[in-house]
């Protein structure tokens, strides 16, 4: 990826992080949650970003619809204050990676790993070749 679309990326992130602290976004479904956004993936041409983020308080769906209903108004915040020609098309999505990690993490704590002598082998009685 070209070093400017990682710069506009990272600024846009930032951006959208500050309107969404401020409480500029006046929609209920985005005032009343606590959202993190997690990552932006952005187009080639700057034309198309994908928003990633978490909410806490809200049901993700009803935070992601109220998102994209005031995509509008972040998009010409966006444009703006980045001084873009113009300002990218914004999508949000909600972000399960964190849910997924924590669930991988739960699943390997109940997977039991027999013990290993010093001489590298599963003692007899927990061997499965009995």
């Amino acid at each position: 990826m070209s070093v400017r679309v990682e710069r506009v990326r990272g600024q846009i992130r930032k951006e959208l992080a500050a309107l969404l602290q401020n409480g500029e976004v006046h929609d209920p479904r985005v005032s009343l949650s606590m959202i993190s956004i997690t990552d932006v993936t952005l187009s080639r041409d700057l034309q198309h970003a994908v928003i990633f983020f978490t909410a806490m308080g809200q049901e993700l769906a009803k935070v992601q619809e109220g998102l994209n209903r005031a995509s509008g108004f972040m998009r010409a915040r966006v444009g703006r204050n980045l001084r873009l020609r113009l300002a990218p098309e914004l999508r949000f999505q909600p972000d399960f990676s964190l849910s997924r990690a924590d669930h991988i993490e739960q699943l390997l704590r109940t997977v039991h790993i027999p013990p290993v002598t010093e001489e590298g082998r599963v003692p007899e009685e927990l061997s499965f070749d009995r």
